[in-house]
């Protein structure tokens, strides 16, 4: 009997020990300040957070006040309701000029295009009982402004953006937008820099160092696909030729897929951009021809100060003065909410022993959304490379908000 006894006993031994070691390498909970969320009045609305389960992932974790997200953007409506109390208005800045001058006012960062505020909204729209409520609510946000209306965003600008970011503190940094490729933002629509080009080289060199830095301080990128249809693992520029700063090392990109799961293919201006190697998930950003107009889009916040023409598609008022809302969509608004998701991944196991500016090792946060998102199969497109598990068109798969914050 005790012959029989002593295998069983090691085996029994050996599945406690990995057992224990699967514990060990599970993080717990780091214990930053945090609190749950609730929906709010227009949530009804935000078919995205509830195809990403992030109201679910919301009874767990709202996001922590202490975990900061920049929005490198066209900046920020300073006054709306939904973001009172959680901008950092002593250190967000504008870039514009390619060095950083930040400004208490807010007259700097202030948002003239309406794309920062409704990216804003889609990461952090307060819980607070009205309009909409983002995927990390109770997160602090910092602003770096990089363009104005019918300014190009040039090499310059993003890159004093990354620098300052990196000795900010700063825990997730969202980029919805490409490098424009010329002075005027015209010379190349589709933006590719090629490191055959001596001025194209320099341009990578100048913005990828700032993003390595970035990285290096702790904090995680996510940048935008961009919506002109296009292959970036194969472009006609030709090899070696990118998009910034979605195709720099390190950062993460993001396709958009509509309400139905597929991938967006209608969106202004046109069809979400893919590629093996370019794309790590997909996200909602919404496609017309998945639900329609409005219903299809995504809500969320917009500046009240910017004129609407009387034949578009009105804005929404919702709750004190300067609650404006509106529809839009585009792989802007899927980073959008993969930023949402790191924040919250952030806000739930980060916490202040690290020894850099962020609370979570940048690797850490794309390795959990990368196990917890769920894999998407190629549809029959032969454009689309790769295996269900990872290609092109929807990298590692769909995220998911709750997977990801009860890892």
């Amino acid at each position: 009997m005790a012959s029989v006894a002593r295998p069983l006993l090691a085996v029994a031994l050996a599945a406690l020990a990995l057992v224990c070691a699967q514990a060990a390498d599970a993080k717990k909970p780091g214990g930053l300040p945090d609190g749950a969320a609730t929906p709010d009045s227009l949530s009804g609305n935000q078919w995205a957070l509830a195809r990403i389960k992030a109201f679910q992932a919301h009874e767990i974790t709202g996001g922590s006040p202490l975990v900061r997200v920049a929005l490198i953007d066209s900046g920020i409506d300073p006054g709306h309701p939904e973001f009172a109390g959680r901008i950092d208005t002593e250190n967000s800045a504008s870039c514009i000029t390619g060095e950083p001058v930040t400004d208490p006012t807010g007259a700097l960062w202030k948002d003239f295009v309406g794309h920062g505020t409704h990216v804003a909204g889609i990461i952090a729209a307060g819980d607070n009982g009205f309009g909409t409520v983002g995927v990390a609510p109770n997160v602090e946000l910092l602003v770096v402004k990089v363009t104005n209306p019918g300014l190009p965003i040039t090499p310059a600008a993003v890159a004093c953006a990354f620098e300052y970011v990196a000795g900010q503190g700063v825990d997730v940094a969202n980029a919805s937008f490409a490098v424009d490729k010329g002075a005027t933002g015209a010379a190349d629509p589709l933006d590719f820099f090629c490191a055959a080009d001596e001025a194209d080289e320099q341009a990578i060199e100048l913005v990828g160092n700032a993003v390595h830095d970035a990285l290096e301080s702790g904090t995680t990128i996510v940048a935008s696909a961009g919506n002109n249809g296009i292959d970036m693992a194969h472009p006609a520029a030709g090899d070696g030729c990118i998009r910034m700063p979605v195709q720099l090392p390190g950062v993460i990109g993001v396709a958009s897929e509509g309400r139905n799961g597929l991938r967006a293919t209608s969106i202004p201006p046109g069809p979400s951009n893919f590629g093996l190697g370019a794309i790590d998930f997909v996200a909602p950003g919404g496609d017309p021809a998945q639900g329609g107009v409005p219903g299809g889009l995504i809500l969320s916040t917009f500046p009240s100060y910017i004129f609407v023409p009387p034949t578009a598609m009105p804005n929404i008022v919702d709750g004190p003065s300067g609650s404006t809302f509106r529809y839009n969509a585009g792989t802007s608004m899927a980073a959008g909410h993969v930023s949402g998701v790191a924040a919250l991944i952030v806000s739930r196991f980060g916490d202040l022993k690290s020894p850099k500016n962020g609370k979570l090792n940048p690797s850490w946060v794309q390795n959990t959304l990368r196990k917890t998102a769920v894999p998407t199969a190629c549809p029959d497109d032969a454009r689309c490379e790769g295996s269900a598990e990872y290609n092109g068109f929807f990298g590692y798969g769909e995220i998911d908000a709750l997977a990801a914050v009860t890892r």
